[in-house]
């Protein structure tokens, strides 16, 4: 069967399902309830439905319930797995700022976080099972087809000899030294990954032993600039520079 004009699906409510793969589904209670209650959808109402492993479906709503939705799964088209984009970064104390890296980072397309310690990180705790719900979100809101893989929290130094990691490896610190601006590296058609610091940023060891293993460092510029606001600013030119 041929799948829907994608162009026509954008003006399609999106809901996740982690299974849209037999043609009879219920979505979740919590988007039940957005669907019915908030956007008002009726029996017979086409919409979206990702599951976050490049799955699209065009569905339509056979039972409006706000606590179990039923749909009917008309068509789908498997959507190819994206150019990696990752994203190294040490964690904040505040997870209100680490839930604004993961949205937003999301949105602009990650593949893969990778939760660091490194000698001056201020967070060496991480549960990644409270990110997932901003993941889902975003994942309906921007457009997205794949849902990012949020990896073990792990010391910086185990980090860094990881074999399977993309041959574009960047990492970003202040201190003075050799470095190239990003915008000279990123290479938003190759598998790429940049390594955000704490706010201490990376010892003068770190940063060689990083450099040892084949990472490039960068400036994202003159200003000294925030964990968030770092992590944002550079996968922006990554993607799309």
């Amino acid at each position: 069967m041929n799948f829907f004009n994608l162009k026509t699906n954008k003006g399609l409510s999106t809901f996740y399902l982690r299974d849209i793969e037999n043609d009879i589904c219920h979505l979740s209670e919590n988007d039940s309830r957005h669907a019915v209650k908030v956007l008002r959808h009726k029996n017979n109402d086409f919409i979206s439905v990702v599951n976050g492993k490049g799955l699209l479906a065009k569905a339509k709503i056979i039972e409006a319930n706000p606590k179990k939705t039923k749909i009917k799964v008309l068509q789908t088209k498997k959507i190819k797995v994206p150019t990696i984009l990752g994203l190294a970064f040490c964690p904040t104390k505040s997870n209100e700022r680490n839930s604004f890296i993961i949205e937003k980072a999301t949105e602009i397309g990650v593949t893969d976080f990778y939760p660091l310690i490194a000698q001056n990180s201020e967070r060496r705790k991480w549960n990644s099972i409270k990110f997932e719900k901003i993941l889902i979100a975003t994942l309906k809101q921007s457009g997205n087809y794949w849902l990012p893989n949020i990896h073990k929290l792990e010391a910086f130094n185990d980090f860094i000899v990881r074999k399977e990691l993309p041959k574009l490896k960047l990492l970003a610190h202040c201190k003075e030294g050799k470095k190239q601006d990003i915008k000279n590296l990123a290479d938003a058609t190759k598998n790429q990954i940049v390594v955000i610091g704490p706010e201490g940023d990376f010892t003068l060891e770190e940063i060689n032993q990083s450099i040892i293993n084949k990472f490039q460092t960068i400036s994202l510029g003159d200003n000294r600039l925030r964990t968030e606001t770092a992590c944002i600013t550079s996968l922006a030119i990554m993607k799309f520079l």
